[in-house]
Parts: C-alpha cells; structure tokens; sequence
C-alpha cells in the first residue's frame, strides 16, 4: 500500500500513540490532533490522504466534522473509532459521507484491512472520476495524434463501424496503439455511456484469466473465499476489449466462442447461466491464421471476432507520425513534471525519424518521459534520447550492438538492465519480454524473481 498522508484526532493517550506508531511503521504520516477544532484547521489548511476520528457520544459535532472534511477533500478516506455500545453515531457520520468505522478495543490487522480497502476503493473512484470526464477528449477521432495516411485509413473505417455491434479484430506488433483503437470504437458508439472494460490475456496465467473473465462463486477453488464477479458480467451492455486474445487457453477460447455465440456463460464453480449484452474488440501481435495452423487458436472463433479487421501499421512504416507524436509526449511530461522544455534541436529531430522504434508507439513515448525527466537544458538532443542502437553522434548501429561503459560492468548488472528494459518495452507483460530476449515465460519469471524485480500492476496471485 502507498504512503498515506493521515490526519488523526483523538485524546492524547495510550490508544492514541499506538495508532499513531503503528501508522508510521507502516509508513504513512500521521498529524495527530486532540480536538475536532485543531482537526478542522488542519483539514482546511492541508491535504490529507485520510482522516482517523474517535466518534465521541455527544454526537453532532463530530458528524458536522465528517462532513465537512468530504468537503474539502472528496477523495479522502474517513474512518470512525467507536465503542461497541455507540455503533448508531458511526452510522449517522457514515450518512455524512465517512467510509467506515472500527469498534474499540481492536486488533492493528483491522486497522490495517479497513485502510488496504478503503484505499483500494479510493483508487477506483478516484479513476472513474479521471475517465468520466477526459475520456471524450482521449478518444475524440479528431484528438488522435498522427498525419500519416495509414493512420487516416484506419480512423476512417473505424468511424464506419464504431455505431455497429460488430466484433472487431485488432492487430499490429506490441505498441502500435491497438488499445486506443479500441477506446475510440467504445467512445464513439451507442455503448459510449457503458462500461468499456479492458483484459490484457497475456499478463494472467491461464488458471487466472477464466476467472478474470467469467468471475467465479465462493468455494469454486483453493483461495475463493469470496464471489467474484467477471469482466464479462461487468462490461454487460458496454464493450470487453480482448487484448493479446492468442494467449487464451483452448479451454478459456471455447467458453468465450460461447459468450459470441449466445451472450451467455456460467461463472467458475457456479451452475446459474448469466446473459449479456456485450460487444468483443479483440487485438493480436500475432498472425492468427499462423496460430490456428499451429492448432494453436480455433479457426470458429478467429471468424467470430473477425467480423470487421483493422490493421495498425507499426511506427517506423508512418514516419509522418512520430514527430507529432514526439511533440505531444514532450509537453505532456513537460507539464506533469514543471519543466520549461521548448523542444528538439533539427539533430534529435532527425535521430527520431530515422530511428526504427521497434517498440512502437510505447517505446516513443517511455523515451520522451526519460529524456524530460532526465534533461537540464530547454532543447532536447539526441543523447537525451537515450535510443538503444544510437552511438553518441546519434547516427544508427546494429541494434543488437551493446556498448559497454568504459569502466566496465559486471555481467549479472548487464543481464538485470536488460530484463528491466525488455520488460520496459512490453509494458510488463512477462511473457513479452520473454520473447524480446528470446527464453521461456519460465525462465523469464526465474530471474524477475532472482533481481528480486517487482511492478504493482502484476496480479499477485495469493
């Protein structure tokens, strides 16, 4: 869990100090405060992350305080400390907007639980809060950055079939934007006002993934505790988009030829069959006829998602995209890191166009986020780019060529800089970056766990 910054108003003493160590063990800071009238000012004068209030039996006041710090900080986690006898005071904060409360005396573990969820639900919120209200203009057909006619080609029949229910098949290599794609398809259909529910099949191992995407009913196996519900379920009249759909295992295939078929599935270890409404936008770095010689992906399902096919060419093949591109990517990080950055000398101009960018659109814009980050000077040169392959005039090499630093480096250091950027460019899919250094997923996963290599966006299956 992240960092919190919490406010905590409770009486000086013994329960008050443990919660303010054990807070700050676990890495938060804590400002504690004895009375509503000093957590008042502190709400008013500071942002805080989270507020911790003893509810007293006098009541009002207390719920006046409640709802006046989801006032000033909407976002803010509020949690009660009330006696077992005084629970209908925690309720009636709750009615003002606190998210929960825990009975005195308590154990740490349910201070701890309380905060990994609510900050949980606080993220969720707080990124429904984001995608309402920019998604219009991420996925407006006219805000799509590139000039290239191959670009136009593919916006061009995107705005044909973005208000049809059709099944839409995406390929293009690693980082070609096949995901925006997609959102503009959602964002530009009858669907746009429903969930637009995204599934990355190659991050999951093929246990998790069926889950993941039909959800499962308690008991179904060793560790569910609890009901799940799927990507499915939650996409139900809006849009599931399928990313890296050839990683699906045969089994996980069939159920979703299922769902395309009849709109219908079970959840794992569930008997109630569930019906939806949803439209697939699936997409491939893979050539799927390829893989359904291989017997490796059902030909009936490849013509279910084919109905409508688009092609995103890669970076180096649409030139005129990539300093438009560039520009964008350098005054968005310009931005969100206050640095006055003007834009590229005519040398590192060139360097971009000429550079093959094999990880596409990704590895044009994790380029642009270091070179701001990393730069001192208003202009950005060609070594500020950083670009594997370049030497330091910046004209291309091999890129397979590495140059080593002139006082050397020890093999094992070379092999964890290499695993972190292949998993840089595969946006930490293991299972690309395994096939960037050309070794086995297993092989992969041995070393990610050797350099003890770690990404809070990998599902951590417990």
């Amino acid at each position: 869990m992240a960092n919190l910054k919490i406010l905590l108003m409770h009486p000086e003493g013994l329960l008050g100090k443990r919660i303010q160590k054990f807070l700050e063990e676990e890495g938060h800071t804590v400002k504690w405060v004895g009375d509503e009238t000093g957590c008042r000012q502190c709400l008013d004068q500071e942002i805080f992350d989270g507020l911790i209030l003893e509810v007293k039996p006098e009541g009002c006041r207390t719920t006046d305080l409640v709802r006046h710090a989801k006032k000033v900080h909407s976002f803010g986690i509020v949690i009660c400390l009330v006696h077992p006898e005084q629970v209908s005071l925690a309720l009636e904060a709750m009615e003002q907007g606190a998210d929960g409360y825990i009975k005195t005396p308590f154990e740490d573990k349910e201070l701890q639980i309380a905060l990994d969820r609510l900050q949980e639900y606080r993220s969720l919120v707080g990124a429904n809060f984001y995608l309402r209200r920019t998604q219009d203009l991420i996925y407006r057909f006219d805000d799509i950055i590139g000039d290239s006619q191959a670009l136009k080609k593919v916006l061009s029949v995107v705005k044909k079939v973005a208000y049809s229910n059709a099944s839409i098949l995406i390929a293009g290599e690693t980082g070609t934007g096949k995901e925006l794609i997609a959102g503009a398809v959602h964002y530009n259909s009858a669907r746009r006002e429903k969930p637009f529910i995204k599934v990355n099949c190659a991050a999951l191992q093929d246990t998790l993934l069926e889950s993941e995407l039909f959800g499962h009913e308690k008991g179904a196996f060793t560790g569910a505790d609890k009901q799940r519900i799927g990507r499915f379920e939650q996409a139900n009249f809006g849009t599931i988009f399928l990313d890296e759909i050839a990683d699906m295992s045969p089994s996980t295939q069939a159920k979703v030829l299922r769902v395309l078929q009849e709109q219908e599935f079970e959840r794992v270890g569930g008997t109630k069959t569930i019906k939806v409404d949803v439209r697939v936008i699936s997409a491939s770095n893979k050539d799927l006829k390829e893989e359904i010689a291989a017997k490796r992906f059902r030909d009936d399902l490849y013509y279910r998602l084919n109905v409508v096919n688009l092609w995103i060419p890669p970076l180096r093949e649409r030139r005129e995209d990539i300093l438009p591109l560039a520009e964008y990517f350098l005054h968005r990080f310009s931005g969100e890191m206050s640095k006055k950055i003007v834009g590229f000398t005519p040398e590192a101009e060139a360097v971009l166009r000429d550079y093959e960018w094999p990880g596409n659109i990704r590895e044009l814009r994790n380029s642009l986020e270091r070179s701001v980050l990393l730069s001192e000077k208003e202009w950005i040169r060609p070594e500020d780019l950083s670009l594997h392959g370049l030497d330091e005039a910046g004209d291309s090499n091999d890129a397979k060529a590495i140059r080593m630093p002139e006082g050397g480096i020890p093999l094992v250091e070379m092999e964890k800089r290499l695993i972190l950027e292949a998993l840089e460019r595969a946006n930490w899919v293991q299972k690309e970056a395994a096939e960037f250094l050309g070794v086995s997923r297993r092989v992969m996963h041995y070393k990610i766990q050797k350099f003890g290599i770690r990404n809070p966006n990998w599902v951590k299956n417990k």
